[in-house]
């Protein structure tokens, strides 16, 4: 099965080729091309499944099959092809170049996932970076451009606390890098760099308070574009602080007050201002952030427990981060923006309600339970404070995701939308509008399914060496 290792990757980037060099760049595609994209991922997710269980080593370590690398490589391809099959493409500006530059983003989350050293983290979190670029471009060049500079800044940050990293461990091999500081002490200039790289990546996932940096693009973006932003990009950052936090356990003191303290402002933050905001897009933003620093806090434990939970709410966030703007297809913007929506559109709304739902970390969805086994290894690690604000901010997400499930369920819709609702609709929409319904049926299973996806989790958390 070694043989096969590679191919879920493959498949993916043959894919994104052939649709860059297809040429139907500007044209509207036809029904069977979002189908056909999203068909060839669920065939590379059927594969990564089969093979996946094979441990593996490629490229002299730089490649590592493992659990880890399962998991979240799932996870990212599930993500990749529901966003494909809910959008609108009526929506977009350039449909082909659009399903080409998800596809590419789920290659990046996958070498990432995959990476055994510095360089591959680096490659895999920059190539989702600028397929995100190029999606906020098709739409709006001006904020494209701004992305590019903010994340050119990331970068730097990110790879400056690299750069310390490798010099102070003398490799840049994870499992090497976790062995080099077995007993060593942790100094301030050792501290410094670590906390720039963690700033980094956080400028990247979009947490409060440094979601000011990069909330404007996502929010100006087409759905997918905002989806690529808030969900595949942050995604594969947020692996790159999983596999670092692992490596670099023995050393707490250098980055453990840090995480906390970002982890409790996202939370709160997020959800504070996911309450305070009128936009659907926004909120769902900001939602996203507040998960994001549950995640962050999940990281800050240095436990396998705290650690596997994370992984298991990794993988809710990128299914509701990565569909949730898509699904809402240019409903973003004014508080009466998917007024009604949930008469007009049953399958769409349900996606859109459960999206907000397992982002807000509400009852019985995959965001709920994740977040509960992060409480409560927040709590077996007498981090009190900290699961405090926690909990403060998720009822304040919920609050919010109430505040829209109002307004899809509850608020009448405009009488133009009700005369469009009567025609037929077009074939695409009508594909679209599966794909709502196999969201929901993916976010719904996660959470009746989650006991064995936290402890394939918990093995994914093993397999970076922590007990």
């Amino acid at each position: 099965m070694r043989n096969f290792v590679l191919v879920p990757e493959a498949l993916v980037v043959v894919g994104a080729l052939a649709l860059v060099l297809s040429g139907r760049v500007r044209r509207r595609p036809r029904w069977w091309l979002p189908t056909a994209v999203t068909a060839l991922v669920l065939v590379a997710f059927g594969v990564e499944l089969w093979v996946g269980s094979f441990l593996a080593s490629l490229f002299g370590g730089a490649l590592v099959q493992d659990r880890f690398a399962l998991f979240a490589k799932a996870a990212v391809l599930l993500s990749a092809a529901l966003a494909i099959a809910i959008t609108d493409w009526s929506d977009e500006d350039a449909p082909a170049i659009g399903m080409a530059m998800v596809l590419l983003a789920a290659f990046g989350g996958m070498v990432v996932a995959s990476a055994g050293d510095f360089v591959g983290l680096w490659a895999g979190l920059e190539l989702a970076a600028a397929a995100g670029v190029v999606l906020v471009s098709l739409r709006r060049r001006d904020l494209g451009l701004r992305l590019l500079v903010v994340g050119g800044v990331a970068s730097a940050l990110v790879l400056i606390g690299l750069a310390f990293v490798y010099a102070a461990a003398g490799t840049a091999d994870l499992s090497s890098v976790r062995g080099a500081f077995r007993g060593a002490g942790v100094t301030l200039p050792f501290a410094i760099p670590v906390m720039v790289l963690l700033g980094g990546l956080a400028v990247r996932t979009g947490v409060p308070p440094l979601h000011v940096a990069t909330a404007p693009f996502g929010l100006g973006a087409s759905p997918l574009g905002a989806g690529m932003i808030f969900g595949l990009v942050a995604v594969a950052a947020l692996m790159v602080a999983t596999k670092l936090a692992a490596a670099l356990t023995l050393v707490p003191a250098a980055f453990s007050l840090f995480l906390m303290v970002l982890a409790a402002v996202a939370m709160v933050g997020g959800g504070a201002a996911a309450l305070a905001t009128r936009s659907p897009r926004a909120r769902l933003a900001y939602l996203a952030a507040g998960q994001a620093g549950w995640i962050a806090a999940g990281l800050a434990t240095h436990y396998r427990v705290g650690l596997g939970s994370s992984l298991f709410l990794l993988g809710a966030f990128a299914l509701a981060a990565t569909t949730g703007p898509a699904a809402m297809a240019g409903a973003d913007a004014g508080e009466f923006a998917l007024a009604g929506i949930g008469l007009l559109r049953p399958a769409r709304a349900a996606a859109i309600a459960l999206s907000f739902l397992s982002l807000a970390g509400a009852p019985p969805l995959a965001g709920f339970f994740g977040e509960f086994a992060v409480a409560a290894s927040l709590a077996q690690g007498r981090s009190f404070w900290l699961l405090a604000l926690g909990l403060l901010g998720a009822v304040m997400s919920v609050a919010a995701a109430v505040g829209t499930l109002r307004a899809i369920y509850l608020q009448s819709p405009p009488d133009e939308s009700r005369r469009s609702a009567g025609a037929r609709l077009p074939l695409l929409t009508r594909l679209s509008t599966a794909g709502a319904v196999a969201l929901c049926v993916a976010i719904a299973g996660y959470g009746v399914f989650a006991n064995p996806i936290i402890s394939l989790a918990d093995q994914g958390a093993e397999a970076l060496g922590l007990r």
